[in-house]
């Protein structure tokens, strides 16, 4: 499936645009100091340049993200229209109950991860396949004795279903798949489950379609949307996750590089060896999608294939997530730096990639930096406020750009409504995430491993003590920042994202103790409904209980 560059020249052509604006701007900010000494212009100068890169680089990723979203609206029907006949195939089978023949049915494994995070209920959904030869292995590597129990539990309540365990635990998530994987040939295809995984019934009926129309194909990625939460927290911020699915995910299956998410995709056994297995990294989903193309083969995204996840219960749980996210960002952005530049990729597929996973670590980064430099401007004298209010200005639109696909996915549903609680609630969360992020990318830079932490998937009230507890460093990074500026500046206005996301913190966390357990039920009652009335195939036979090395 060949790619075309047209929106990355696009992208490009609006990005030099705007860096002439910026241009100007700069020269016009400079003809301003006249009045200065020689020793303190030079100073102001070069912040106002690194202020001036840091926000022609965000704007990158920003004009990115707009173009991304409103090409989706225009060519929404064309891009549809690209696996119709995959669609209609399904259509047909679906409609005739299409019998498959198990003795030539490809074998597919439904690989399930898991570390102390079992979740029987998801789990039992994702077995409920209407496909006659597949198998469920769970790959554990909890060390807790209550998720040991359970899963054991499960087995013997289940037909059809294999534990794998291993002593040695490295290599995080990768490693628990290699060490299943390895050297097996017992099977075709796999699929990647995590613990909060609910695939649809005829999943894998419908995966196989994209591996026979792409002969080339070595691995499918399916469409994700977050269920709707048990709190308030978790429905706003699980927004996201729909609307990315739904339009960046999209056009980037056709003008830009395909990753993987780590779940919820499937791959063929040719695509395994080929590439040698998984990398032993935290972001092992990324990193595997840079060999699957050195190996020459494609990634395709199946939009048409649904599959439900859990956002993050709670602040805690998000902000250990993003800790895991941004370390395994960061070793792969050292590690498959060169591999990517070296890859049969094409130039925008590449830049592509480097702007969709290196932003997690770069943007806290030079974020902090901006407001750094601009209060370094206030100690100089330097009209900040002005300066400011003129940045905030690009910040808003910066922000608002990457909201856009959100707009289109939900304007025509109640959703919408809560967009503008999703915006601010968004915003304020990540702001207040940059002290630990920040720290992240520091003890990366120095050489500390990455390091797997498993999100918590319980939700829990908070007491106000633990909201102080959880969020100390994002109120004392906020403090500090806001008497900075007013010393320096006279007023908190530069720095006023990142003080008021830090603050807030306390407010967001005690968002996920308001409880809409009632809506969940309810949605979760027509959900179960539906795959129990999907039947269920199973094989002959009972596998043993493995233990591996």
């Amino acid at each position: 499936m060949k790619k075309k560059p047209t929106l990355y020249v696009i992208i490009i052509c609006l990005w030099t645009c705007c860096l002439a604006v910026l241009g100007f701007a700069f020269s016009w900010l400079i003809i301003g100091l006249n009045d200065y000494s020689a020793v303190k212009k030079a100073f102001v100068i070069a912040l106002l340049t690194i202020n001036t890169i840091v926000l022609a680089v965000l704007w990158f990723g920003s004009i990115k993200d707009f173009v991304f979203s409103v090409s989706y609206a225009v060519l929404r029907k064309k891009l549809n229209d690209k696996y119709a006949d995959i669609k209609e195939s399904s259509d047909r089978s679906a409609s005739k109950k299409v019998r498959i023949d198990p003795q030539n049915a490809p074998r597919v494994l439904l690989l399930y991860c898991t570390c102390n995070d079992f979740n029987a209920k998801a789990l039992t959904a994702c077995r409920k396949q209407d496909y006659p030869n597949f198998k469920t292995v769970i790959l554990d590597d909890s060390n807790k004795f209550e998720y040991i129990k359970e899963i054991n539990k499960f087995y013997v309540q289940h037909q059809n279903v294999e534990i794998a365990r291993r002593k040695n635990k490295a290599g995080y998530k990768a490693g628990n798949l290699n060490n299943y994987l390895a050297g097996r040939t017992d099977y075709d295809y796999f699929v990647v489950l995590d613990s909060d995984e609910v695939i649809p019934p005829d999943y894998i009926r419908q995966v196989l379609k994209y591996f026979a129309y792409n002969k080339n194909c070595g691995a499918v990625q399916a469409k994700h949307k977050a269920q709707k939460g048990e709190n308030v927290f978790q429905r706003l911020m699980g927004l996201c996750v729909g609307s990315n699915g739904e339009t960046v995910q999209v056009i980037k299956n056709f003008y830009g590089a395909n990753a993987l998410i780590g779940h919820g995709m499937t791959i063929s056994r040719e695509c395994y060896e080929k590439t040698g297995g998984f990398p032993l990294v935290v972001a092992e989903d990324i990193s595997f999608a840079v060999e699957i193309k050195n190996a020459g083969l494609d990634i395709i995204y199946a939009p048409d294939i649904l599959c439900y996840e859990e956002f993050p219960v709670n602040y805690v749980s998000l902000k250990k997530r993003q800790c895991k996210w941004t370390q395994g960002n960061l070793e792969y952005m050292k590690k498959y730096n060169k591999d990517i530049d070296n890859s049969k990729m094409t130039w925008f597929e590449k830049l592509d990639i480097k702007l969709s996973h290196y932003s997690l670590p770069i943007v806290p980064v030079l974020s902090f930096l901006l407001a750094v430099c601009t209060i370094f401007l206030g100690f100089l004298g330097y009209p900040v406020i002005r300066y400011s209010l003129a940045v905030y200005g690009i910040m808003i639109l910066l922000l608002c750009s990457s909201m856009i696909p959100d707009l289109f996915v939900y304007k025509r549903t109640q959703n919408v409504f809560l967009l503008i609680p999703y915006f601010i609630v968004n915003v304020a969360t990540y702001a207040s995430l940059a002290p630990m992020m920040l720290k992240t990318v520091f003890l990366g830079v120095l050489g500390k491993k990455a390091t797997f932490i498993v999100t918590p998937k319980q939700s829990e009230k908070f007491r106000f003590s633990e909201m102080i507890k959880y969020s100390w460093d994002s109120l004392a990074f906020g403090i500090i920042m806001g008497i900075l500026a007013m010393f320096a500046c006279g007023s908190i206005l530069p720095v006023i994202f990142v003080v008021a996301g830090c603050v807030s913190a306390p407010f967001i966390i005690a968002l996920s103790n308001i409880s809409i357990k009632e809506r969940k039920a309810k949605s979760n009652r027509k959900y179960i409904e539906k795959y129990d009335r999907t039947r269920t195939v199973l094989l002959n036979g009972r596998p043993h209980l493995e233990t591996n090395n």
